[in-house]
């Protein structure tokens, strides 16, 4: 089969000094769908646009070793002639929208390459079809969703009908069912099209179910290299370097080191159900009694309520964000707001804390109406961490990013550096105060956006998808910083599309669809109602669905995680420990 991308040798370094690539040898042939993982920092999104050339082309540095790809160096072509045959798709689509509406997002590269225009059209309706955007066509791109904004800027990379995709984790901020829908579509690409895709992504059990090879990257070197399910098998590895391993894997696995006899690892949903099947039925493992831990707390006084709340964004068409909305929320409480794209999670959080102002309906903190607070009143009382960090980071260091909201609060300035040192300290960037905030990585700007407004001392504390963009490793220290500051008796509301962190974290969840609140209740509770999530455009974690497949010999159908399921069994032939 024809080769269509092969790296020799390469390696490059930042003008600063900083090699993200060293000595890659990589070949991709016609019509393969490869995935690239690798923790942040690895290098995946330097290797993607040395493939493009906009490395080193548009961002300079040292060069060692040689790109083909098509039959062209990247090197000795402009960016233009390279994306010809090639889309290219950022990690943050806002990077690469520019224009008016959807429509003129998507059609810009199709008129650039002076295409017919009934074959414009004709290929802007199917791209946008791909990726569910039909009826958008006139919505402005700011009044997207996080979501949104990334499906926008795939339908954008496809309408020119690329010869091969270049994707860097296009599925970060996009919830389980969009993840699924759009994996899919390169799926469907790939067999239908014929086109070749390279795409780097975080999400194992998604990738188990779609690549035919994976390549791990650590350190700017690639350390494996394989089939799925050869590669993600390696669970020690992954563990190792700080990588997600699937959870149907990762489930086996620990049976398999408990002596449960496991020829081969499964590692998706459908070849983990046939094992689980064959291991019941051939009385290897049985279901035991077993009780999760409970999550329900004594909760504080009622510190939010919403009564009947609605917006509409005055768009042409408008958009109905928020439908009569009403819940409540009591001091302590750890809430996860979940629901697909443009449910209207975010809109409800800038409602809290006073960005947007309801058009009908009440918000009252400790039963106030909030909008009676002035802005500094309210920043007293309600923190919200946006989505992406480096839009509310703006200060010259990371100390003055701190003492910027301590200071228009009205503290004294002995005042502003004890808080100021406290969560710096809190937050593990102490000995970062002087740098630059974006000389920190992502996963510590984020850190950063938290620090700056925990140390206003807020009662409620609001985090806007605290994960998107985070590494495995990075998606639980953010969230361990959540639980903590619950502990100190800050109540939490987590707007997030994983699913994972939501059965690990949250004692309750709001599920949102269409702008309203659809389901109210325990985390537990939340995931047993299959009917529930899938009209939110969401899916309970694959080990819960493993789970729910064993209900016929006797398993919850509620367990939230792969300890909770080994703690369900017991084996006659071999001795099952329930993990610690």
């Amino acid at each position: 089969m024809p080769k269509v991308l092969e790296i020799s040798d390469y390696s490059f370094w930042y003008p600063d000094g900083t090699q993200a690539l060293k000595e890659i040898n990589l070949e991709v042939d016609e019509g393969e769908l490869l995935t690239v993982m690798g923790r942040n920092g690895a290098g995946k999104t330097t290797l993607c646009l040395s493939i493009v050339g906009i490395i080193p082309n548009i961002f300079p540095g040292e060069i060692k070793g040689r790109i083909n790809i098509m039959g062209k160096n990247p090197i000795e072509h402009y960016v233009y002639e390279i994306t010809k045959d090639i889309g290219l798709v950022l990690q943050d689509p806002e990077s690469q929208i520019f224009t008016h509406s959807v429509l003129s997002e998507v059609v810009f590269a199709a008129e650039n390459l002076g295409l017919p225009r009934d074959e414009i059209i004709e290929r802007a309706n199917w791209a946008l079809e791909i990726v569910d955007l039909k009826g958008f066509e006139k919505a402005h791109p700011r009044n997207l969703s996080g979501g949104q904004k990334q499906r926008l800027a795939i339908a954008a990379a496809l309408v020119t009908k690329p010869k091969m995709l270049v994707l860097d984790e296009p599925t970060s901020q996009l919830d389980p069912v969009g993840t699924r829908e759009v994996l899919a579509t390169l799926k469907k690409l790939k067999e239908e099209e014929g086109m070749t895709i390279l795409m780097t992504e975080h999400k194992t059990d998604e990738i188990a179910e779609i690549s035919d090879r994976v390549v791990v990257l650590e350190g700017g070197r690639i350390v494996e290299e394989g089939e799925p399910a050869e590669v993600l098998t390696n669970i020690e590895l992954l563990r190792k370097l700080m990588l997600k391993p699937p959870e149907i894997g990762e489930f086996y696995w620990e049976l398999k080191g408990r002596g449960v006899p496991v020829d081969k690892l499964p590692v998706t949903l459908t070849e983990g159900e046939d094992v689980l099947r064959k291991l019941f039925e051939g009385g290897i493992i049985i279901a035991k009694d077993f009780t999760p831990n409970g999550r329900q707390r004594t909760y504080g006084d009622i510190v939010i309520e919403v009564r009947d709340v609605s917006f509409e964004y005055k768009t042409q068409p408008p958009v109905k964000a928020l439908d009569n909305v009403s819940f409540t929320i009591r001091e302590g409480e750890f809430v996860g707001i979940i629901g697909k794209n443009g449910s209207g999670k975010t809109t409800l959080m800038k409602c809290l804390v006073g960005l947007l102002k309801p058009d009908s309906g009440k918000i009252l903190f400790e039963g106030e109406d909030i909008s009676n607070f002035t802005a500094k009143e309210r920043a007293k009382r309600i923190g919200l961490v946006l989505q992406n960090p480096d839009t509310q980071l703006f200060s010259l260091s990371v100390s003055q990013e701190i003492e910027f909201g301590l200071r228009n609060i009205g503290l004294s300035q002995e005042e502003i550096v004890r808080r100021r040192d406290e969560v710096l300290k809190l937050v593990g960037l102490e000995q970062y105060g002087n740098l630059h905030p974006f000389q920190l990585s992502f996963g510590d700007r984020k850190k950063l956006a938290v620090a700056s407004i925990v140390a206003m001392n807020p009662k409620v504390l609001i985090m806007d998808e605290p994960t998107t963009g985070q590494d495995h490793r990075g998606r639980y220290e953010i969230c361990d910083l959540a639980k903590m500051l619950n502990k100190r008796g800050i109540t939490i509301l987590m707007v997030t599309h994983d699913m994972d962190l939501v059965a690990k974290y949250t004692e309750r969840v709001l599920v949102m669809n269409e702008g309203r609140v659809i389901f109210d209740g325990p985390t537990r509770e939340a995931f047993k109602r299959i009917d529930i999530l899938r009209q939110a455009g969401l899916m309970p974690p694959r080990i819960t669905l493993l789970a729910r497949s064993a209900s016929n010999w006797g398993i919850r159908q509620d367990i939230l995680s792969v300890e909770e399921f080994l703690c369900s069994l017991e084996s006659r032939e071999v001795g099952l420990t329930c993990p610690s």
